[in-house]
């Protein structure tokens, strides 16, 4: 029996007629923060959010594979269940401090400025590499990724 992710992803696969291609789940925010998945799914589904980044040490940390163009991703929410289906259409790597206005912009949060975008990532990556006992440095590669909502449930 497919899982709600499967089932969302061969309905989308048969409608669009894709021959190739398989897909992972994903989610933006922490597991243990059902509300900040939903809050950032909403900036996704609306469009505001288009954008994401994390340090390339992260992904050697998890042995997690570094997104590429088009790779497809199951959106899950705060329950886990599945909402939209995103495509990778830019991946990149790029130093912190080169990372640019338009990368910050088009991640949606806060104020959209670049310099706000450094400041809330240089805090959250370094949280966020303290669990890897890693320091985080702005001197640090990050892969930059943008996306686009390719089918959704509403």
């Amino acid at each position: 029996m497919a899982t709600p992710a499967e089932h969302m992803w061969n309905e989308f696969v048969e409608k669009n007629n894709i021959t190739k291609g398989n897909f992972q789940t994903r989610w933006f925010g922490q597991q243990d923060q059902p509300d900040e998945i939903d809050r950032l799914n909403d900036l996704i589904l609306h469009g505001q959010k288009r954008s994401t980044s994390k340090p390339l040490a992260y992904y050697a940390a998890e042995q997690e594979a570094v997104p590429q163009v088009g790779d497809y991703y199951v959106l899950l929410n705060g329950e886990m269940k599945p909402v939209a289906i995103i495509q990778t259409v830019v991946s990149e790597l790029i130093p912190f401090l080169r990372v640019s206005a338009e990368h910050a912009y088009n991640e949606g949060e806060g104020d959209l400025s670049l310099e706000d975008w450094r400041t809330r990532s240089s805090k959250k990556f370094t949280e966020l590499m303290s669990h890897y006992d890693n320091k985080f440095s702005e001197d640090d590669p990050i892969v930059t990724e943008v996306f686009k909502v390719v089918h959704s449930e509403g």
